[in-house]
C-alpha cells in the first residue's frame, strides 16, 4: 500500500469539519481524549505513524507522560504505545473531552 507523501487531510476534507482547530497530540495533558485528524506524512517518520494505527478519525487517550515530559503513552486501538514529543507533533488531534461531558 502506497502512503501519501504529503498531510492525509486535503484541502477538499477541511469543510467537511466543524471548525479547524486541531492541536498538536504532543501538546494535550494526561487523561485527555482525542480524535486525530491528520498525520503529517512528509517525513519517514509520519510514514512510520500511518503504519502504527494512528490514521485520521482513530480515537486516542493521553495515558501518561515521564517525568521529563518525554516519551509521551497513548492508547489507541485497543493498545498503548509510546511516542517521543518530536513524533506526537507531527498527529494533528481535535480534543472530544467537551463533547463527552454533553
Amino acid at each position: 500500500m502506497a502512503l501519501p507523501t504529503e498531510s492525509l487531510l486535503t484541502e477538499s476534507l477541511r469543510p467537511t469539519l466543524v471548525c479547524d482547530v486541531s492541536v498538536p497530540l504532543s501538546s494535550l495533558a494526561p487523561g485527555s481524549r482525542a480524535t486525530i485528524t491528520d498525520v503529517d506524512a512528509s517525513t519517514p517518520e509520519g510514514h512510520r505513524l500511518l503504519e502504527l494505527g494512528f490514521l485520521p478519525e482513530t480515537e486516542i487517550r493521553v495515558v501518561r507522560r515521564a517525568p521529563l515530559r518525554d516519551p509521551i503513552a497513548f492508547y489507541l486501538r485497543g493498545g498503548q504505545i509510546c511516542l517521543r514529543r518530536s513524533e506526537a507533533a507531527l498527529i494533528r488531534v481535535i480534543t472530544t473531552d467537551a463533547e463527552s461531558a454533553a
